[in-house]
Protein backbone atom coordinates (compact mmCIF):
# COMPACT_ATOMS: atom_id res chain seq x y z
CA UNK A 1 0.00 0.00 0.00
CA UNK A 2 0.70 3.41 -1.04
CA UNK A 3 -0.29 6.71 1.17
CA UNK A 4 0.95 10.05 -0.29
CA UNK A 5 1.16 12.82 2.17
CA UNK A 6 -0.60 16.29 0.78
CA UNK A 7 -1.31 20.02 1.80
CA UNK A 8 -0.49 23.08 1.21
CA UNK A 9 3.17 24.28 1.08
CA UNK A 10 5.01 24.73 4.51
CA UNK A 11 2.10 22.95 6.89
CA UNK A 12 3.69 20.41 8.46
CA UNK A 13 4.00 17.65 5.63
CA UNK A 14 7.44 16.49 5.72
CA UNK A 15 7.88 16.52 10.04
CA UNK A 16 4.63 13.94 9.59
CA UNK A 17 6.33 12.12 6.93
CA UNK A 18 9.48 12.11 9.40
CA UNK A 19 8.09 10.89 12.32
CA UNK A 20 6.05 7.91 10.65
CA UNK A 21 9.01 6.89 8.22
CA UNK A 22 11.90 7.84 10.95
CA UNK A 23 13.93 9.29 7.41
CA UNK A 24 16.23 12.48 7.60
CA UNK A 25 14.56 15.14 5.58
CA UNK A 26 14.80 19.06 4.90
CA UNK A 27 12.48 21.04 7.28
CA UNK A 28 12.41 24.88 7.60
CA UNK A 29 9.71 27.14 7.80
CA UNK A 30 9.36 28.62 4.38
CA UNK A 31 7.48 26.97 1.23
CA UNK A 32 8.83 24.72 -1.27
CA UNK A 33 11.29 23.16 1.37
CA UNK A 34 10.35 19.85 -0.46
CA UNK A 35 10.73 19.78 -3.80
CA UNK A 36 11.20 16.29 -4.72
CA UNK A 37 8.97 13.58 -3.61
CA UNK A 38 10.33 12.03 -0.04
CA UNK A 39 9.79 8.33 0.10
CA UNK A 40 10.16 5.68 3.34
CA UNK A 41 8.15 2.96 4.55
CA UNK A 42 6.10 2.97 8.04
CA UNK A 43 4.55 -0.14 9.35
CA UNK A 44 0.75 -0.53 10.59
CA UNK A 45 1.20 -3.17 13.49
CA UNK A 46 -1.84 -6.16 14.02
CA UNK A 47 -2.63 -8.53 15.94
CA UNK A 48 -2.08 -11.31 14.28
CA UNK A 49 -4.58 -13.85 13.80
CA UNK A 50 -2.31 -17.29 14.19
CA UNK A 51 -1.87 -16.17 18.07
CA UNK A 52 -5.15 -16.60 18.68
CA UNK A 53 -5.61 -19.77 16.43
CA UNK A 54 -2.18 -21.32 17.57
CA UNK A 55 -1.22 -21.75 13.68
CA UNK A 56 2.20 -21.15 12.08
CA UNK A 57 2.34 -17.62 10.60
CA UNK A 58 3.87 -17.84 6.86
CA UNK A 59 4.70 -13.97 6.30
CA UNK A 60 4.94 -13.35 2.61
CA UNK A 61 4.66 -9.57 2.29
CA UNK A 62 4.95 -8.65 5.91
CA UNK A 63 6.77 -9.13 9.19
CA UNK A 64 5.97 -11.28 11.83
CA UNK A 65 7.37 -10.35 15.38
CA UNK A 66 5.80 -11.49 19.15
CA UNK A 67 2.61 -12.12 17.88
CA UNK A 68 1.82 -9.25 15.90
CA UNK A 69 2.13 -8.72 11.69
CA UNK A 70 3.93 -5.78 11.10
CA UNK A 71 2.45 -4.50 7.32
CA UNK A 72 4.95 -2.05 5.49
CA UNK A 73 3.37 0.88 4.36
CA UNK A 74 5.11 3.66 1.56
CA UNK A 75 4.62 6.83 2.72
CA UNK A 76 5.15 9.51 -0.30
CA UNK A 77 5.68 13.21 1.38
CA UNK A 78 4.92 15.35 -1.98
CA UNK A 79 5.59 19.47 -2.35
CA UNK A 80 2.73 21.61 -1.54
CA UNK A 81 -0.18 22.42 -3.36
CA UNK A 82 -1.11 25.86 -4.46
CA UNK A 83 -3.78 27.88 -5.73
CA UNK A 84 -3.72 27.46 -9.66
CA UNK A 85 -1.38 24.95 -9.55
CA UNK A 86 -3.36 23.36 -12.85
CA UNK A 87 -2.32 26.10 -14.89
CA UNK A 88 1.43 25.62 -14.07
CA UNK A 89 1.91 27.64 -10.60
CA UNK A 90 4.26 25.88 -8.36
CA UNK A 91 5.01 22.40 -9.20
CA UNK A 92 2.03 21.85 -10.74
CA UNK A 93 1.58 18.71 -12.35
CA UNK A 94 4.69 17.66 -10.69
CA UNK A 95 2.91 17.24 -7.70
CA UNK A 96 -0.19 15.07 -8.66
CA UNK A 97 2.69 12.34 -10.92
CA UNK A 98 4.25 12.14 -7.71
CA UNK A 99 0.61 10.83 -5.97
CA UNK A 100 -0.43 8.77 -8.98
CA UNK A 101 0.94 5.82 -7.30
CA UNK A 102 -1.17 6.31 -3.68
CA UNK A 103 -3.67 4.21 -2.33
CA UNK A 104 -5.33 6.71 -0.56
CA UNK A 105 -3.96 10.19 1.04
CA UNK A 106 -3.21 11.88 4.35
CA UNK A 107 -4.26 15.57 3.60
CA UNK A 108 -2.66 17.83 6.44
CA UNK A 109 -3.83 20.47 7.43
CA UNK A 110 -2.44 23.90 9.64
CA UNK A 111 -4.89 24.16 11.99
CA UNK A 112 -3.10 27.21 13.75
CA UNK A 113 -3.97 29.01 10.51
CA UNK A 114 -0.55 30.64 10.67
CA UNK A 115 0.41 29.89 6.51
CA UNK A 116 -1.40 31.77 3.83
CA UNK A 117 -2.37 29.55 0.81
CA UNK A 118 0.91 29.86 -0.72
CA UNK A 119 2.59 28.84 2.68
CA UNK A 120 4.17 31.62 3.42
CA UNK A 121 4.35 32.32 7.33
CA UNK A 122 1.91 34.96 8.93
CA UNK A 123 0.45 36.35 11.99
CA UNK A 124 -3.21 36.04 11.12
CA UNK A 125 -5.47 32.98 12.46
Amino acid sequence: MEIGVVGKPNVGKSTFFSAATLVDVDIANYPFTTIDANVGVTYAIVEHPCKELGCTPNPQNYEYKDGKALIPIKIIDVAGLVPGAHEGRGLGNKFLDDLRMASALIHVIDATGKTDAEGNPTDHH
